[in-house]
C-alpha cells in the first residue's frame, strides 16, 4: 500500500511540473492563429440576391438572404447565421463556424441548417480575391462532394457560387452576389 501511494504521489508530481512548465511558457491563453486576420472580409452584415438552380437539392427560383458574420470564442473561430427565402420553399436557415488549423495549415468550415444538413470543408486560402472550400455534405443519408466559392468585388461586395458533385461532375447549386450593410 505504501509503494503504491509513493507511486502515486510521483506521477502527481510529473504532471504537475509538466503543466506549470507549459503554463509559464505561454503566458496566458492561447492567440488565434495569425491567418484569421485574412478572414476579417467576411465580418460584419450582408444582403444577398441570387439565383438556385434545379438540381436534386430542389427547384430553380430567385433567392434572398441575409449574413451576419462575427468573431468568435477570442478570435479563434469566425461564426454566421444565414436566413435566407425562396418562393414556394420553407425559410432557409444555416450556421457556420470556421477557424484556421495550424496543424493542416488550411482554414476549415464547419456548417448546419435547418433543413438537416451539414458539411465540414476545408481550403488553402485566398487566392487573389477568391477564396474555395471543398468538403463533404450530408443531407439525410446522402453524402456528396460539394464546393463554396466566394470572390471579392469590392471592399464590401462579393459573389459567391455553390456546386455539388454528382456522378463525377460539378453541378451549379446557386450564386448569389452581396453586399456589406
Amino acid at each position: 500500500m505504501r509503494m503504491c501511494s509513493m507511486n502515486s504521489l510521483v506521477a502527481v508530481g510529473i504532471l504537475t511540473a509538466s503543466f506549470a512548465a507549459v503554463g509559464s511558457a505561454q503566458q496566458g491563453p492561447p492567440k488565434p492563429a495569425p491567418e484569421m486576420a485574412q478572414m476579417t472580409y467576411f465580418e460584419g452584415s450582408w444582403t444577398c440576391s441570387g439565383k438556385m438552380s434545379e438540381s436534386p437539392m430542389g427547384p430553380a427560383g430567385a433567392m434572398k438572404s441575409t449574413v451576419a458574420v462575427r468573431k468568435d470564442l477570442n478570435g479563434h473561430f469566425q461564426t454566421g447565421t444565414i436566413k435566407g427565402s425562396m418562393p414556394n420553399m420553407p425559410p432557409f436557415e444555416g450556421r457556420f463556424n470556421s477557424t484556421y488549423d495550424a496543424g493542416t495549415k488550411q482554414y476549415l468550415m464547419m456548417w448546419v441548417d435547418n433543413m438537416g444538413g451539414w458539411s465540414q470543408t476545408a481550403s488553402s486560402g485566398w487566392k487573389g480575391d477568391t477564396l474555395v472550400y471543398e468538403g463533404d455534405s450530408h443531407m439525410g443519408a446522402q453524402t456528396m462532394k460539394s464546393r463554396d466559392t466566394f470572390t471579392k468585388s469590392g471592399a464590401a461586395s462579393m459573389k459567391h457560387t455553390w456546386e455539388m458533385e454528382m456522378n463525377g461532375k460539378w453541378m451549379p447549386l446557386g450564386d448569389e452576389t452581396c453586399s456589406k450593410k
